[in-house]
């Protein structure tokens, strides 16, 4: 166990689910089915998942405060 550690294990475990919802919302806004109902849901979907986890990634990083 490392005692002198600077982030505990909250903050990677966050940072994680901050990755997950980028790459599922971005997967959810590029995907495409042909039918254009799903495909309206599935991006605003998407966009819900993406905004979310691009900003929590970039205040995980201390890009942004």
């Amino acid at each position: 166990m490392i005692i002198g550690a600077k982030y505990g294990m909250g903050r990677t475990i966050l940072f994680l689910v901050f990755v997950a919802m980028s790459i599922l919302g971005g997967w959810l806004v590029m995907k495409r089915t042909g039918n254009y109902d799903v495909d309206f849901f599935t991006k605003i979907l998407g966009w819900i998942l993406l905004i979310p986890g691009i900003l929590g990634l970039l205040e995980s990083l201390r890009i942004i405060n």
